[in-house]
């Protein structure tokens, strides 16, 4: 590896640390915000299913999440991500995405809900991540791979909406 590439994956990473900080903050103030690459990021539980919505008020962890304000850390991605390829930015905007729903997935007090809401949009995220190396890769076998990761991370996504649908309301969480 490279050391632009090296450098490329540490602000990678490090904005993702930063995003994820920034929607704990956010997540309270605002369901949306304008994200620093241009497009809108949900940081609220809108995305995730309802069964976990519930999970996440009913275990009263909202309320710590409010006193939080960091949404101004999204401001200091701006600079490094100026000069990205549009794949880099893909894969950061799929990243940003889907921080604040997993983040709020897990708040749900029953850990088994907390994992399967979480894992919803993390699954999520690994296929609008696989949607960007279709789109900008060249490699045949990459976009092979990322076919492979939309259809069985789509199919998992289903059998955990449908875990939802059969055990939240058991586990008292609704």
């Amino acid at each position: 590896m490279n050391e632009e590439t090296a450098m490329t994956f540490r602000m990678i990473a490090l904005a993702t640390a930063v995003a994820s900080v920034s929607a704990w903050g956010a997540l309270a103030q605002q369901p949306q915000m304008q994200h620093p690459l241009g497009s809108q990021m949900t940081l609220s539980a809108d995305s995730l299913p309802e069964e976990c919505r519930a999970a996440v008020q009913a275990s009263g962890q909202m309320e710590i999440m409010q006193g939080m304000n960091m949404s101004g850390m999204m401001q200091n991605m701006q600079g490094m991500t100026a000069n990205m390829p549009e794949a880099q930015k893909g894969y950061m905007q799929a990243m940003v995405k889907m921080h604040g729903p997993m983040m709020t997935g897990i708040m749900a007090k029953d850990a088994d809900v907390a994992f399967i809401c979480g894992m919803i949009a993390h699954h999520q995220g690994a296929i609008d991540m696989a949607n960007v190396v279709i789109k900008s890769g060249d490699n045949a076998e990459a976009k092979k791979m990322a076919e492979k990761t939309i259809k069985e991370q789509g199919q998992e996504i289903a059998e955990m909406k449908e875990w939802l649908r059969k055990n939240a309301r058991k586990e008292g969480n609704r």
